[in-house]
């Protein structure tokens, strides 16, 4: 291990200068950012990873990396001495991503003193705080694990029914099956069904030409395009309309307040039939009377027919039996769950989404999913978390206790769930909450945290679930933004993650001058758009002609695989030398 002292490196033999990424920090998401940088065209890059203590859990994983140095900075880790060490003065980019915003806020001043113009990638909780950290960090990236990994989340939980919406320079972009779009809207495809892909599921980024995408981007150009009934017939916007009706019913509805409300109907239909029947009233006069009955308003008539005199009191005892027990079952329903601060919410009984675990990840799901319009859950263990409190003050109803018993999770409606997202920060705690909510409901969709990708992918092929790691997720948009470039959104397909971005053509690139066209690589990259000119006067053109010559400056917006991005971002970059396909003569 090296520790704090040793030199950084300049230049390769070759002569091309050296990038060297400084991270700060040592957790999973600094193993997987080293991961990611070293896939994203690793030779001729220097790591350096400052720890606070070299005993850490990954520091061993990390230190194994080719071309990682690990430097060691003592308690705190943020001291001027090590993070000249480390070689901030000069480095390509420093990444401070400590779990406490504090600390991070902190090294980023620090590294700002050093060194004011190496541009930073700060890992932020608060997004509020960032957007005026970068006020006063102007070479600043703000960053939120838990901002850029909970649409994964949310897309995997509520299915690909559900559109998924990037907003850039003004325009909408829609991620949504094909048949859902005009194909005049469609900028590239991001997964065909037809065949499979190395990992096993849809294959990316398909070519067009051999292989239509059954998964498109498209470009929403009106404020109609942006909605879910885009594009769609009037009887299917009316039937899904009438769907959406029935689906809030239904979830109003407890099991035992629909059956004490079917019987009170069964009784109005029974009194009706005999009352037009046995008494020989018309069909008014006999729904008239069955429905006083029915409520207990029944009028003694000592002249009316045994028959229809007994047909009277047999309602009326059973009706006023019944409308109680309809009103106990009614409050029942509305305080049955034991929510935090507040006044009582709602719970949702049907087509919700539980959320296990209501951190820093599981606040932002719950959020973004009420924000979508999903009715949604959260289960706490505690009631004094910072989570279950914003929860409740976001709206969203809390049910408090262990997600691991049964009880807990009925509680919370598991039973008629659309889908249960356990993300708690232990990956045994959100297996057993899975397993748990299967045997409450076994075709409940689960969608679990889980740290181990071993553990993940057995977990999926064995019980049918989907798993997610949020460093998983999160960490090649800081590899991206450490490497210039400026990650859009994330786009989960299966188990995998494209990444909408924007490139920068830098001054010395050897794209400058070729067409755009060159760029683009099936299953690999396609550019959807280049921005021309700099600043408020910059224009985006959508999509771009294929033979239209890139130039210095040019801003390239990309869909691509992680590997893909790394390789649009080294032959984008000024200090990079990268033979491109079809053409020697710029090897």
């Amino acid at each position: 291990m090296t520790t704090a002292g040793a030199a950084p490196s300049g230049r390769t033999r070759s002569g091309t200068r050296t990038e060297r990424f400084v991270i700060c920090g040592e957790n999973l998401l600094t193993l997987r950012i080293v991961e990611a940088l070293r896939r994203q065209r690793g030779d001729g890059t220097e790591i350096v990873v400052v720890v606070a203590d070299r005993r850490g859990r990954y520091v061993d994983r990390i230190e194994a990396a080719p071309g990682v140095r690990v430097v060691e900075g003592g308690p705190a880790g943020d001291d001027d001495r090590t993070l000249l060490a480390a070689g901030v003065r000069g480095a390509t980019a420093v990444a401070l991503v400590d779990r406490e915003d504090v600390t991070n806020i902190h090294r980023a001043l620090r590294v700002q003193e050093i060194d004011p113009s190496v541009r930073l990638v700060v890992r932020l909780f608060n997004t509020r705080l960032g957007a005026r950290i970068e006020g006063i960090l102007p070479t600043a990236t703000v960053l939120s694990v838990s901002e850029t990994a909970a649409p994964s989340f949310v897309a995997q939980a509520i299915g690909r029914t559900t559109r998924q919406h990037v907003r850039l320079a003004g325009r909408t972009f829609v991620v949504a099956g094909r048949r859902e779009v005009d194909d005049g809207t469609v900028l590239c495809g991001l997964a065909a069904n037809s065949q499979t892909g190395a990992a096993g599921g849809p294959r990316l980024l398909p070519d067009e030409d051999t292989d239509p995408a059954d998964y498109v981007l498209a470009l929403a150009v009106s404020r109609a395009q942006v909605t879910d009934q885009l594009h769609r017939p009037r009887t299917e916007r009316v039937r899904n309309l009438l769907d959406r009706v029935v689906v809030r019913v239904r979830g109003t509805l407890t099991r035992r307040l629909a059956r004490a409300t079917l019987a009170l109907f069964l009784l109005f239909v029974a009194g009706t039939v005999a009352f037009a029947t046995a008494g020989g009233y018309s069909l008014g006069d006999a729904i008239y009377l069955a429905v006083l009955d029915s409520a207990g308003a029944a009028q003694p008539d000592t002249s009316a027919s045994v028959a229809v005199r007994v047909i009277q009191a047999f309602v009326t005892v059973v009706g006023i039996a019944i409308i109680p027990l309809v009103t106990a079952v009614v409050v029942e329903s509305a305080v049955s769950a034991r929510t935090v601060g507040g006044p009582v919410r709602r719970m949702p009984r049907r087509d919700h989404v539980v959320v296990v675990g209501l951190g820093n990840v599981g606040l932002r799901i719950v959020t973004t999913l009420r924000e979508r319009g999903v009715p949604v859950v959260g289960v706490e263990r505690e009631e004094d978390t910072a989570g279950a409190a914003a929860a409740a003050r976001a709206g969203v109803p809390v049910v408090l206790g262990d997600a691991t018993r049964e009880r807990v999770l009925r509680e919370a409606g598991a039973e008629e769930a659309r889908a249960l997202v356990a993300v708690t920060s232990d990956d045994a705690t959100n297996l057993q909450a899975a397993l748990t909510a299967r045997s409450v409901q076994r075709a409940v969709r689960v969608v679990l945290r889980l740290r181990d990708d071993d553990l993940a992918a057995r977990v999926e092929r064995s019980m049918d679930a989907i798993s997610r790691s949020v460093s998983y997720v999160a960490a090649p948009v800081f590899a991206a933004a450490l490497r210039d470039g400026q990650v859009l959104a994330t786009i989960p397909v299966g188990r995998r993650i494209l990444l909408m971005a924007e490139v920068t053509v830098g001054r010395a690139s050897l794209m400058t001058g070729l067409p755009v066209a060159v760029l683009t690589e099936a299953g690999q990259v396609r550019v959807v758009g280049v921005f021309r000119g700099a600043g408020p006067e910059a224009v985006l053109e959508m999509p771009p002609r294929p033979r239209r010559a890139l130039k210095v400056g040019d801003r390239l917006v990309v869909v691509a695989t992680r590997g893909g991005l790394g390789t649009v971002l080294e032959r984008c970059s000024a200090r990079s030398v990268v033979a491109l396909p079809g053409h020697p003569e710029h090897a």
